[in-house]
């Protein structure tokens, strides 16, 4: 009887608790604050051609943006995969194609071109450890 009478009490007092950060998705923070990700990088051509190529990371769990201070930077509350935005010129060491690498730079949210709902403004990558 007992037993019956406490379950309620404990669900309701469990569910009016904020989740655990550590069990919520990895949120990270849009520009100008850099993030770290760890993922595999894949070269994705596109249909018209190798101007239309471009870098897409895939992370190995699902991520969180949190909403920044500009007008277009909106909350996402799940992401895998981020298209990179590379420094105009520089292209990807092919060692860093297809295997688990850190990369580093700003996430922004997606205007008008992009093959992701968020991108990243791509700063460096190295192997993973």
């Amino acid at each position: 009887m007992r037993f019956r009478t406490l379950l309620p009490l404990a669900l309701a007092i469990g569910a009016a608790l904020p989740v655990p950060a550590a069990l919520a998705h990895d949120c990270q923070p849009y520009q100008p604050e850099p993030v770290t990700l760890t993922g595999e990088i894949t070269l994705v051509h596109g249909p018209k051609g190798p101007k239309d190529d471009y870098y897409l990371l895939t992370l190995p769990q699902m991520v969180c943006v949190a909403g920044g201070t500009a007008e277009t930077d909106e909350d996402v509350a799940s992401i895998d995969a981020l298209q990179l935005q590379m420094p105009k010129g520089v292209k990807l060491a092919p060692a860093l194609l297809g295997r688990r690498v850190v990369v580093t730079g700003t996430l922004a949210h997606r205007l008008a071109e992009g093959h992701t709902e968020v991108l990243l403004a791509y700063d460096g990558a190295k192997p993973a450890s």
